[in-house]
């Protein structure tokens, strides 16, 4: 669902009629294809591999951050946004640090469990002792895993990390339609500056008509003041819309990590000429989609944090080895045994069902996501085929909007 394919211009706009009659039909037209949300997708250009510029550090001051915008055009295809979502995003730098964060985990996983060393005196302070004055100890104690434990938790971990993996990919389809929005309203506001500059200019070859027919008494002081009036609501709209249009830029540069940037939205409006079957495409739908893969990813690691949870629960025994040294005849001695926690009370309950509940919630969010992609697929397709057989509204209409 990320690849715009089939992209066919349905956009129709009056060419004849009024100067008022084409800039309505016009703006109609640039409405339709923003609310659908359906770009056109341009090829690449050197934006993705804009080189930095290093700025000049004062002494005694930090270094000062790199600004991208001098090398970095006015203007940016859609492709271009894509790119620098991956490459420039601070919300996407953020998503890949979780990966770090995953692998971490997977490092821990592998560390086995440290020896303990004991040290103690046994000293006579008060009466009589066959012993000798002085006993001293010293034991080592290592934990040995004997359920498997190690193993699991490298299974589990390594499981976390392809969630993780997933997450990125669902994260960063999530930020390229959040881009694509804004740069199809972008669109959808350059094309309605292009349509008010249009009219605008009508207006003005008409002024100058209306004021030659009046110096040859054909038209009056009103006709004046009408048409002086409307060009003055038509530049105002006109300035609505480049603010507007400012305002869609600068929120496209700072979700691409560069805030100083305003770029204009390459290529035209059009929608794209989507065609299917919703119970057609579903099953590969469900295979691709990066939101089920990463729910489906992250039941997997919730299943696999059960079994994690079923070696956890098994008692963790202790060897100690050491030695006894008796300051009377100097003898020395060794001790050798083994420590096991005996699981009267708790013997893994907890954790078994934290794990259990974690899994279910995993398995019940993936339902949902599931059945939320399933309805939004069927809700576009049909919402396509409604805007597709809509008509474009008439010149009567047009005309009764002008007139008003």
């Amino acid at each position: 669902m990320n690849d715009v394919t089939n992209v066919k211009s349905v956009k129709s706009v009056h060419q004849q009629g009024s100067p008022a009659r084409r800039a309505r039909a016009q703006l109609v037209a640039a409405a339709v294809g923003a609310a659908l949300g359906l770009p056109q997708v341009s090829a690449a250009s050197p934006v993705a591999n804009a080189v930095p510029v290093k700025a000049v550090q004062t002494p005694g001051m930090p270094p000062p951050q790199q600004t991208y915008t001098a090398e970095l055009p006015d203007s940016i295809t859609l492709q271009e946004v894509f790119d620098l979502v991956k490459s420039r995003s601070p919300r996407y730098k953020a998503y890949e640090a979780e990966i770090d964060v995953a692998k971490s985990e997977v490092t821990a996983a592998r560390v086995l469990p440290n020896p303990t060393l004991s040290l103690s005196i046994l000293y006579l302070n008060v009466g009589f002792n066959q012993n000798g004055v002085a006993t001293y100890y010293a034991n080592a104690t290592l934990p040995i895993l004997i359920a498997g434990q190690r193993r699991a938790r490298v299974k589990t971990a390594d499981y976390g990390v392809r969630s993780a993996e997933a997450d990125l990919k669902a994260n960063y389809h999530d930020l390229a339609y959040e881009a694509r929005e804004l740069f199809v309203e972008l669109q959808a506001d350059q094309a309605r500056v292009k349509v008010l500059d249009e009219a605008l200019a009508d207006l003005a070859r008409l002024e100058s008509i209306i004021a030659a027919r009046k110096q040859s008494g054909v038209e009056t002081d009103y006709d004046t003041l009408r048409i002086n009036v409307e060009t003055s609501t038509w530049k105002a709209r006109r300035a609505e819309e480049e603010a507007a249009a400012q305002d869609t830029a600068g929120r496209l540069g700072v979700l691409l990590g560069i805030p100083s940037w305003y770029p204009a939205a390459e290529g035209e409006l059009r929608q794209m000429g989507l065609r299917g079957d919703a119970d057609q495409m579903w099953p590969d739908v469900e295979k691709s989609q990066p939101r089920i893969v990463a729910a489906t990813k992250y039941e997997a690691y919730a299943t696999k944090n059960i079994d994690l949870s079923k070696r956890e629960r098994w008692p963790v025994p202790s060897i100690t080895a050491g030695t006894v040294a008796i300051q009377n005849y100097y003898s020395i001695s060794t001790q050798v045994g083994i420590t096991v926690p005996i699981p009267m009370f708790d013997w893994g309950q907890g954790i078994m069902a934290q794990a259990n509940a974690r899994s279910q919630r995993a398995k019940r969010e993936r339902e949902a996501v599931v059945a939320s992609t399933q309805a939004e697929l069927k809700r576009a397709l049909r919402l396509w085929s409604t805007a597709a057989t809509r008509s474009p509204p008439s010149s009567k209409t047009c005309c009764r909007s002008c007139r008003r």
